[in-house]
């Protein structure tokens, strides 16, 4: 059973980082949200979503947490933070501390599943070479809160440490030949600035967002894992910088989005590298979707990423039942050992959503990888199916 690399069971639990949100109009969350004052709002969201291939091997992917935020809790200034599923992430943060436009946070991060491997070659899962890996760790982060650009988008910085010990074990399928990483201790920390944010909602009203991100690794034990005729590399450090630039927008009934995620991760290795693929995007924090191919498929050193979508009633005078449709389009450097046929990857894609309740929101889409390598030729189909609840 595997998480955060992908899945190979019938539904698999994910949660990355729950970074603050420093606000008292948006709703802060572990999805790119705004990091600007506390959310004055206690939330409940149950989030849930599968993803499976319809042509080739790729294995059924998902994920579900339940979502939740105190603000004050047990003092003014004291927020609670915590995600549940088999990865349980916390955070209690500290407001006007120790400035009044700062806070700290401190946290737990641990639980299975985190750092599973799902592993895919020439778009091909190679379940003999997929395996598990768990982690537990502390969470230490500081927040630095600057005025409303335009007295609209708050602007924040982040600095986060997340150091943690991770083991690693076979799924069934693993093969008895494959040599397993090394259990280690890993030193994360992330730094990064934020203009705006996304809601972590399948279908937010609007948002902005531009941000800029660097992250460093160091990994205690590195060294080699794998088949024998196969081998792979951990590298003792790593580091990667990303950036982030879009919004989504409502007018006349109907909505548009566009994002541009662009990456470079020149020291790194199969573990640590950007994944891209798939369509689920409450997924993880940083969202590379590409829809029509396998969950994090795509194994990049550098990328540039486009994501289009366009929403509207299916028919007049109602606002339950949405058309949305999706294009997206990727230029890739690959890393080593993990090439796809072109450089060039595009997928479109459709998503029909319900609004069931006030609170209850189910999802289907379909997407179409049309540089997806399938079957000596090429062209991939994925379904998913998401739901969102809001208490």
């Amino acid at each position: 059973m595997g998480m955060r690399r992908g899945a190979i069971a019938p539904l698999i639990l994910l949660l990355l980082s729950v970074p603050v949100g420093i606000a008292s109009a948006q709703f802060p969350a572990r999805v790119g949200t705004p990091h600007t004052l506390m959310d004055a709002e206690s939330r409940t969201y149950l989030e849930g979503g599968a993803e499976t291939p319809l042509r080739g091997n790729g294995p059924l992917t998902g994920y579900a947490y339940l979502f939740l935020t105190r603000p004050h809790f047990l003092d003014q200034d004291l927020y609670l933070r915590l995600a549940l599923s088999p990865y349980v992430v916390s955070e209690l943060i500290r407001d006007h501390w120790p400035s009044q436009n700062s806070a700290i946070g401190f946290g737990f991060n641990g639980g299975f599943w985190a750092d599973s491997q799902t592993e895919f070659r020439n778009g091909r899962f190679e379940k003999e070479e997929s395996f598990s890996g768990h982690s537990a760790g502390p969470t230490l982060a500081y927040y630095l809160r600057g005025p409303k650009i335009g007295g609209l988008l708050p602007i924040e910085g982040q600095v986060r440490a997340t150091p943690k010990y991770v083991w690693y074990d076979r799924t069934g399928d693993t093969s008895r030949h494959f040599r397993l990483p090394e259990n280690t201790a890993i030193y994360d920390a992330r730094a990064g600035i934020r203009l705006g944010g996304v809601p972590p909602q399948l279908f937010p009203d609007g948002a902005a967002e531009l941000s800029f991100w660097h992250s460093v690794g160091y990994r205690d034990n590195a060294g080699r894992y794998g088949l024998p005729e196969r081998p792979e590399k951990t590298e003792h450090f790593t580091q990667r910088t990303w950036a982030r630039l879009g919004g989504i927008f409502t007018f006349s009934g109907t909505q548009a989005s566009a994002f541009l995620n662009a990456g470079i991760a020149e020291d790194t290795d199969a573990l640590s590298a950007f994944r891209l693929g798939g369509g689920l995007r409450l997924r993880a924090e940083f969202p590379l979707m590409l829809h029509g191919y396998n969950v994090e498929e795509i194994f990049a050193r550098r990328y540039v990423l486009v994501n289009l979508a366009y929403r509207f009633p299916i028919w007049p005078d109602q606002d339950r039942v949405h058309l949305q449709l999706l294009a997206d389009y990727a230029r890739v450097d690959y890393i080593r050992d993990h090439h796809l046929p072109r450089r060039g990857l595009a997928g479109v894609g459709a998503n029909l959503s319900v609004a069931v309740t006030k609170r209850l929101t189910l999802a289907v889409g379909y997407g179409y990888g049309i540089d997806a390598p399938r079957h000596h030729g090429f062209g991939g189909h994925e379904v998913d199916t998401q739901f969102e609840f809001r208490y």
